[in-house]
C-alpha cells in the first residue's frame, strides 16, 4: 500500500527536514509541498493525497482553518510544538499529532496508523458489492463492477454504468473515498476509473470499455502501479 503524501510548512528548513525524512520510510510516496495554506488548497482542489503533513503555523490560514476550508476530508498529520495544538488535534480525531524534533521512527507510528485505519476501511468496503447515491431525488443503488468511470461536472458528478447514468451531487474526492481504493482510481482531475474496465493506455489517454479518457501527467506513475498490481 502506497501512501501519497504533501507537506504544509512555511519553513523552509522544516519541509527540507521533513522531506529528508520522509523520503526514507517505505511505502511514502512525495506528491508535493507547500509554504501556505493557500497553495495547498488550490493543489488539493484537483489532486488526491492519503496524507497530510501540515503545520498547525501557517501563513494566510493557519493548519487549523485549513482543514476546515478543505473540501473534503483528508487524514493530517499535525507538526506543533504547543500543547494547545495537541490537545485540539486530539479532539478532531486527527491522524497524528507530532512535535519536533522530528524523527524517522516517530513517522513510521503516523504512517502505521494510518495504514491500520485504511485496511480496516477497505475490508469494510470489499464487504459492500454496491453503492447508494442519490439522483434525480431517488436513492439508488449502483452495482460497484458496472462501474465504468466517474467524471466531474462542476459541483455535480456523472457516474457512467454500463447500462446507465447517473448525475450526483458530490465532489470526486468525497465519492472517491467510498470506493474500493484497489478498485477505483483517479486518473484526472476530472476522471475517476474501475480498473477492472481497462483496456490499455497510452502516455496520454485510458482506455475504459472502448472509451479513451485523459490521463494525467502527475496521475501517471501512480495509474500504472495500480493497474499492474489490479
Amino acid at each position: 500500500m502506497c501512501l501519497r503524501f504533501i507537506i504544509v510548512d512555511g519553513n523552509p528548513l522544516n519541509r527540507l527536514q521533513l522531506n529528508h525524512i520522509l523520503r526514507k520510510i517505505d511505502n511514502l510516496e512525495w506528491v508535493g509541498e507547500f509554504s501556505n495554506s493557500v497553495e495547498a488548497y488550490n493543489f488539493l482542489d484537483y489532486n488526491t493525497v492519503d496524507l497530510i503533513f501540515l503545520a498547525a503555523k501557517l501563513p494566510v490560514f493557519s493548519g487549523f482553518e485549513f482543514m476546515e476550508k478543505l473540501k473534503d476530508p483528508t487524514e493530517v498529520v499535525l507538526l506543533t510544538d504547543n500543547p494547545k495544538d495537541a490537545l485540539k488535534a486530539f479532539q478532531l480525531n486527527l491522524m497524528d499529532c507530532v512535535a519536533p524534533p522530528y524523527s524517522a521512527e516517530r513517522f513510521e507510528i503516523s504512517v502505521a496508523r494510518l495504514k491500520q485505519r485504511k485496511m480496516i476501511a477497505n475490508l469494510e468496503k470489499e464487504e459492500i458489492s454496491y453503492i447508494e447515491i442519490k439522483s434525480n431525488l431517488k436513492s439508488e443503488k449502483i452495482i460497484l463492477k458496472n462501474i465504468q468511470w466517474i467524471e466531474a461536472m462542476g459541483d455535480y458528478i456523472r457516474v457512467v454504468t454500463e447500462k446507465k447514468k447517473y448525475v450526483v451531487y458530490s465532489t470526486m474526492k468525497s465519492f472517491l473515498s467510498r470506493l474500493p481504493e484497489d478498485q477505483f482510481i483517479r486518473i484526472h482531475k476530472s476522471y475517476i476509473i474501475n480498473l477492472s474496465k481497462v483496456v490499455n493506455y497510452t502516455n496520454s489517454k485510458v482506455d475504459v470499455a472502448g472509451n479513451l479518457l485523459p490521463l494525467s501527467r502527475t496521475q501517471k506513475k501512480y495509474f500504472q502501479k495500480s493497474y499492474s498490481e489490479n
